[in-house]
């Protein structure tokens, strides 16, 4: 190999050579993003886990919606402060939807957290749902969708993982 050919070959090497380097590059920046989502869904999660407000606000939700049809028949119910600790345990799941959602956090990190959990809230809370969408005042008819999204999503998962401990 002489220099002439050499150097008829340089610019298509350069350009392999840079076009390696953007791959390497981009790999990097994805790894690097989803370890900030894993990472954003752990903090967040041992953030309700040790949190006394969001235990207190599981178990006033776990109270509250055990007969959630006999709550909701009580006159003027939306405006009981049960039905405020369910909306604002739901608003917190809504949240965390949202996060799930729209990459925050990792999926796979929040589905093995929470992959049990969240459905079940849903299904425990879909007569109250309804309820919110239909109230002038209380919601619009897309309130708490990220969390009906995700379910659905989730809704096969959750039926085919055996049961566990729901989260606080």
């Amino acid at each position: 190999m002489n220099l002439e050919h050499a150097a008829q070959l340089a610019p298509i090497a350069t350009a392999a050579i840079a076009l390696i380097a953007a791959c390497v590059a981009l790999r990097s920046m994805y790894l690097q993003r989803d370890i900030a989502r894993r990472r954003a869904a752990i903090d967040f999660f041992i953030k309700t886990d040790v949190d006394g407000a969001m235990t207190d606000s599981y178990h006033k939700f776990k109270r509250h919606t055990c007969d959630l049809s006999a709550l909701m028949k009580l006159p003027n119910f939306h405006t009981t402060e049960a039905y405020a600790d369910v909306r604002h345990y739901l608003n917190i799941c809504e949240l965390i939807a949202v996060g799930i959602n729209h990459g925050a956090f990792s999926e796979r990190v929040s589905i093995a957290y929470w992959g049990d959990w969240l459905p079940k809230v849903y299904d425990i809370s879909v007569p109250l749902i309804t309820f919110v969408r239909q109230t002038p005042g209380e919601g619009r008819a897309t309130t708490y969708d990220e969390l009906e999204v995700l379910c659905q999503r989730w809704g096969a998962r959750a039926e085919a993982r055996p049961s566990s401990l729901p989260r606080s």
